[in-house]
């Protein structure tokens, strides 16, 4: 609202002193029920309210001229304006005194605008008291005294130290190279001086732009500031200050303008801390959750691993092998299992002890890892000194091949053991899944095979059709 009448009880309403007491003046001229007249502006008068006087008379049309304006009364791009119209000067001015003359009229008594101006003026609220009067020839005038409420300069420092944000304007200051060395502060708004830990906002006007917060403000990047001054780009960031009563963080928002820049910014502590507390218990569960996953691991590899020699244990085993058993036989494709055995084991940890046998099984281990087949094939441990191998999608041939590859591999591996070599050597037996056959079975089948290969000299590979070549011959003797 550019406008704001009043025509009640303006005596209460009115803010300005000189225009509270002219309007005793005119009450006091009208109070014998006669209209006043201009000779109520005496000479007293006009010495105390004539530069903030002017008086207007109508010419028709709803337009009024100026008889009389005194020095501090707005005027028209800086000219004086008595002797014009309101047809003449800016319009938002001759709304005004349109505006009053006419309410006065119609009211034949006082009234008061509160009038805003344009954006150019240096005053930016008015209060204007119109009085409606007569001259000597009793003619129709109106009398105004028009006393400023609020400069610009008032208005905008009252709005920017009731804004949230801190405001610090500054001038680059240069050395004899003409290089921005720092700036001195021009402008700072309330809660600039407090985020500063300043009282009052004189303190820091005309000091340094770099000491506003002691000589630690380099160091916590408040100079960056200056970088802004020196590049003509604007930017944000954040800002530590640490003194030795508080730490504080700020959010700054710096912007050039000509020779100056512009920092605005406001206090992010409490977001921060917030923000650095999240990331420290986010980084504590991260921890927990790293240890639980090494726990989970460990129970994992206590529960499905064997921990002398790493390979999966009979449990792990049996689970993989139900796995690969039934999709080998869905899809019809061939299985083998090999199971071997260290040949004289016992005789082993009995003569170098089982700190040897130990090593003997993590080389035979070794040697069993090595030729599998990635996420294919499976060895494990399944006893004392016993291992089985499973081979997917392997036929009878291929499997006696990769056995024998291994009986030849284990043959060549020397354990060395203090200043004894021992060459450790297993027997092997091979079982082909059948079409009906489970795993117990399936199993069953390949330790027969095993076990004749450990009865008919050891160190070598049997077959189930060995096995049952060997009952026949058997069964062939007995009758």
């Amino acid at each position: 609202m550019l406008n704001e009448v009043f025509t009640a009880d303006i005596e209460v309403k009115l803010r300005s002193g000189e225009a509270s007491y002219l309007l005793r003046l005119y009450r006091k001229e009208r109070a014998s029920g006669r209209q006043a007249t201009i000779a109520m502006l005496n000479s007293e008068v006009m010495k105390t309210y004539g530069p903030h006087l002017v008086v207007l008379e109508e010419t028709g049309e709803g337009e009024y001229a100026f008889l009389y304006a005194g020095a501090r009364v707005p005027d028209h791009d800086g000219q004086p304006i008595t002797g014009k119209t309101t047809a003449a000067i800016a319009s938002r001015t001759a709304e005004l005194y349109r505006l009053g003359c006419r309410e006065a009229h119609e009211l034949n008594d006082a009234i008061c605008i509160n009038h805003v101006t344009s954006p150019t003026s240096s005053v930016h609220h008015w209060e204007c008291l119109f009085l409606p009067m007569e001259d000597s020839a009793h003619r129709r005038m109106f009398v105004t005294l028009c006393m400023p409420r609020e400069t610009k300069d008032d208005f905008l420092r009252n709005l920017l130290d009731n804004t949230p944000e801190a405001f610090v304007a500054a001038s680059a200051m240069r050395d004899s190279h003409g290089e921005v060395v720092d700036a001195v502060v021009l402008f700072a708004n309330k809660v600039a001086a407090e985020l500063t830990g300043h009282s009052r906002t004189d303190e820091i006007i005309g000091t340094s732009m770099m000491r506003l917060f002691g000589d630690v403000a380099s160091a916590g990047g408040w100079d960056r500031n200056l970088t802004v001054l020196r590049s003509g780009k604007p930017a944000q960031f954040e800002f530590h200050h640490r003194s030795k009563n508080e730490s504080r963080w700020l959010f700054v928002s710096s912007n050039p303008s000509k020779d100056g820049v512009l920092a605005s910014f406001h206090d992010i502590t409490d977001q921060k801390r917030a923000q650095l507390e999240i990331e420290h218990q986010k980084k504590i569960l991260m921890d927990e959750m790293e240890q639980r996953r090494g726990l989970e691991q460990e129970l994992w590899a206590l529960a499905h691993l064997d921990p002398l020699t790493s390979l999966p244990n009979r449990r792990a085993f049996r689970d993989s092998a139900l796995v690969k058993l039934a999709e080998s036989q869905t899809a019809h494709r061939p299985l083998a299992l090999i199971s071997l055995d260290i040949d004289h084991f016992k005789h082993i940890n009995d003569a170098y002890g089982h700190g040897a046998g130990d090593t003997v099984l993590r080389r035979v281990a070794d040697v069993l890892k090595a030729p599998l087949r990635p996420n294919t094939d499976m060895a494990a441990r399944v006893g004392g000194e016993e291992f089985a191998v499973i081979l997917p999608d392997t036929d009878i041939d291929s499997a006696i091949a990769f056995a024998e590859k291994l009986r030849r591999r284990i043959e060549q591996t020397v354990v060395v053991v203090g200043e004894h070599e021992i060459r450790p050597t297993i027997s092997l037996g091979v079982a082909m899944n059948r079409k009906s056959s489970n795993l117990d079975e399936l199993v069953d089948r390949s330790d027969r095979a095993l076990y004749t290969a450990k009865r008919t000299g050891r160190n070598k590979v049997c077959t189930e059709v060995e096995v049952q070549a060997k009952s026949g011959d058997s069964a062939n003797a007995a009758a």
